[in-house]
């Protein structure tokens, strides 16, 4: 496998430096460009096409959420992890809106930024379990009475789920990685990938967290 290229953005030039020196010692991350403003994220994003950004959310020109939106629409293969200071429920739910896959604090762990960059390029969602579902359940409670942001029924589409399908749904949903889904239902990684890549395409969800929000809208989720 080749090295997952990362870009950094803060506004903060040490917490750059910082991220830089802490990642460069890693033999499989390969940096390939840091900017200062989400709007020089973006441009990067789309000349480098990096596998991973790791995010600020509040930074000046552009914001850490518009840019991760902006990101997700040129590119959905960039998987975004937002690395911020602020651990509120509204920050989550705006991150998780935009696309984020990961949401982490500044004072993680070397390990757990490593761990969490390796996850969300292979697919996986990462989020602390308490505030991924908080954030699920809010975008689930915003979009009762609203028109539906998917083009297809989330019914009929969960109607197609088969049972186990709907349990490995119900597990990412609460934030287990597909190794935790493994363990928990006695299948293999392998399985739980091949599920989740049958719910994605018959819900025509971009993501595991995509696909939460519409299971919690239909009521096959609650929390």
């Amino acid at each position: 496998m080749g090295k997952i290229r990362v870009l950094i953005v803060d506004d903060h030039p040490v917490v750059l430096e910082g991220l830089r020196t802490m990642l460069s010692t890693d033999r499989n991350i390969e940096i390939v460009g840091e900017a200062c403003d989400g709007a020089e994220a973006v441009a990067i994003v789309e000349d480098k096409e990096p596998s991973v950004v790791l995010m600020d959310i509040r930074m000046p020109n552009m914001d850490g959420i518009q840019a991760t939106r902006q990101i997700k629409r040129q590119s959905s293969s960039t998987a975004v992890i937002m690395l911020t200071m602020y651990d509120t429920d509204a920050y989550v739910v705006d991150a998780v809106r935009a696309g984020a896959s990961g949401y982490l604090l500044k004072d993680a762990t070397r390990e757990l930024v490593v761990d969490t960059i390796r996850a969300v390029n292979s697919g996986a969602t990462l989020i602390k379990t308490s505030l991924f579902t908080e954030a699920i359940s809010s975008l689930g409670q915003s979009q009762k009475g609203r028109q539906p942001m998917e083009t297809s029924s989330p019914e009929n589409g969960m109607e197609r789920l088969t049972a186990r399908e709907r349990e490995v749904l119900k597990l990412a949903a609460v934030g287990y990685s597909n190794k935790d889904i493994a363990k928990e239902l006695n299948i293999t990684q392998d399985t739980v990938k091949k599920h989740m890549q049958s719910i994605l395409g018959k819900l025509h969800a971009s993501s595991r967290i995509h696909a939460a929000i519409q299971a919690t809208r239909a009521g096959i989720i609650k929390y």
